[in-house]
């Protein structure tokens, strides 16, 4: 028998490679989006993505009531 828990963990990296491996790379995605992209929770896409937001470039704006995308800006040189 497994012990109690989870068995898969997932990182900050897995959430940005969610990020990366996109057709169109300035689409914005929802929480819902990569957590089915990731195979977890949406809370725990949610978790992620904030804890990136504090960390890295990827950005999020509140698109609605409780909507909210996410998205790394591209940056134009």
């Amino acid at each position: 028998m497994s012990p109690p828990g989870r068995e898969i963990q997932y990182t900050e990296s897995d959430v940005i490679e969610v990020f990366k491996h996109r057709n169109d790379y300035a689409e914005p995605l929802t929480a819902s989006e990569v957590a089915d992209r990731l195979g977890c929770s949406r809370r725990t896409a949610l978790n992620k993505l904030h804890d990136l937001e504090s960390e890295t470039d990827i950005t999020s704006k509140k698109v609605g009531g409780r909507s909210r995308v996410w998205w790394i800006p591209v940056r134009a040189d």
